[in-house]
């Protein structure tokens, strides 16, 4: 099976092009909420580099000016974050991502599971209310600029589908991420485009990709929550940050497992886990959840492909042999088979002929006995009428008497 590697300066070039394409969805929040949203941006990737570079001086590493993880996942941690976060959470999480979850493993080499992931996770975890709530964006949009942000904030989107409640959103206020939730992670045309992108340009697994992406699809419209169909699928990419995570960071070859067969299962269980966490939990940002755990078992995944690669050889070797000796003999029992069935064929048909031999004399010396009985009959049976001669004979008398 084919292995998706990349090198380290494929690596740092990956880096480049997502921060880059991320730039645009940053654009968006700032469309929707105005310069808070570049604030919260700028906020999160000054610390994140910040925090990184320090992180080296600790250990005595000379910093890598050409790498752009730091300013990537920064962009990444503060769209999953609502526009209103305070700055101060903002550069907590920021800093814990880059040295709790990131420097203390290693660096980007060695990375247990996904950083940006666990630092939103423990971020909701110790400032609940500075995350779950959100402000609704609007075109041309403003939020205060100021660390706490007084306007009136409301539940995510996820949460209204995941309680029942009716949505006043419409199908293009879905597409263009106007709705309430991470300000970043709603714009589902703009992450679209961001995902062909990064598949022409190799960045992306095409395996692991398209299998969580099918396997969603397929989840949501048999078991939809909340809306029915294909509004379901719409839904299910907005709700969770479900494509945003999928895009981004689920496939981001870091967490990835190497072997083919492999992705597709990460794929799979990427969707399956989201929709059930979502499902039972009521986790609003399912995927962001789910992913860390997939990321331990990376390794997991590959050491189980090669079990069942070798179980597969093992097994196909078997079969091959089995085949050969059925095969000789099946064609050894097919000709004794069809030699008997033919000398059988030629005995039925000999017998059939005889049949018909025997039948035909049979009506022969029927006709033959009927012809002789017929001449013996004509032969015996009296004669009824007399001889012309002797009726002739009778006249003559009389007639000589008369001329006497």
């Amino acid at each position: 099976m084919a292995q998706f590697v990349m090198t380290e300066k494929s690596e740092k070039q990956r880096f480049a092009k997502t921060s880059a394409l991320l730039s645009t969805i940053v654009f968006m929040a700032y469309y929707f909420y105005g310069l808070r949203a570049v604030f919260v941006t700028g906020v999160s990737v000054f610390t994140s580099i910040l925090a990184d570079y320090l992180c080296s001086v600790a250990m005595k590493k000379k910093y890598d000016w050409g790498d752009l993880s730091p300013i990537m996942s920064g962009l990444l941690l503060a769209l999953l974050m609502p526009a209103s976060v305070p700055y101060t959470v903002m550069a907590f999480s920021a800093a814990f991502m880059s040295c709790i979850c990131k420097n203390a493993f290693g660096g980007n080499r060695n990375l247990i599971f996904c950083p940006v992931c666990v630092a939103y996770i423990f971020t909701s975890l110790c400032f609940p209310s500075n995350i779950i709530l959100y402000p609704t964006p609007e075109p041309f949009g403003h939020i205060s600029a100021e660390n706490l942000v007084t306007d009136q904030l409301a539940r995510s989107y996820t949460y209204i589908l995941d309680s029942g409640t009716a949505s006043s959103y419409s199908i293009l206020d879905i597409i263009w991420g106007k709705i309430t939730g991470p300000m970043g992670s709603s714009a589902i045309l703009i992450i679209a485009i961001c995902a062909v992108a990064l598949y022409f340009f190799g960045d992306i697994p095409i395996e692991a990709f398209f299998a969580a992406l099918g396997a969603n699809i397929l989840i949501n419209v048999i078991f939809p929550i909340g809306e029915s169909g294909w509004f379901a699928v719409l839904d299910s990419l907005v709700a969770g940050s479900y494509f945003f995570v999928l895009t981004f960071m689920a496939c981001d070859p870091r967490y990835v497992p190497k072997r083919a067969f492999s992705q597709i299962m990460y794929g799979v269980i990427f969707a399956g886990g989201s929709y059930l966490v979502r499902l039972h939990t009521g986790i609003e940002n399912s995927a962001v959840f789910v992913l860390p755990m997939l990321c331990v078992f990376r390794d997991e995944f590959d050491r189980l492909t090669d079990a069942l690669e070798k179980l597969l050889k093992f097994l196909w070797k078997y079969i091959k042999i089995f085949s050969a000796f059925a095969y000789k003999y099946a064609k050894f029992g097919l000709s004794t088979a069809a030699k008997f069935i033919a000398a059988q064929f030629d005995r039925l048909c000999e017998f059939i002929s005889d049949k018909i031999v025997e039948a035909s004399k049979k009506r022969k010396a029927q006709k033959a006995e009927e012809a002789e009985k017929a001449s013996a009959e004509k032969t015996y049976e009296p004669s009824e009428e007399k001889p012309e001669n002797e009726e002739k004979s009778e006249e003559k008398p009389d007639g000589g008497g008369e001329e006497e």
